[in-house]
């Protein structure tokens, strides 16, 4: 379960950064609402994949200890 939570974070993560590739491209064309647009879009599709890795991690952690004792 904490493996595909993982995944899917990172695949948000990933994502996240090709919406800030594609802001880029809307900033050479002089297009800055577009690009602004997207920027807000991808932090928090980033945020998102962030707290899925993280919180996946932390969920891996305590399965380890509570086996552990």
């Amino acid at each position: 379960m904490f493996t595909i939570r993982e995944i899917l974070g990172w695949a948000l993560i990933i994502i996240g950064l090709l919406f800030v590739r594609s802001a880029f491209d809307f900033l050479d064309t002089q297009k800055v609402v577009e690009a602004s647009v997207t920027v807000l879009a991808a932090s928090f599709v980033f945020r998102g994949g962030i707290h899925l890795v993280k919180m996946s991690i932390a969920a891996r952690i305590v399965e380890r200890d509570a086996a552990a004792n």
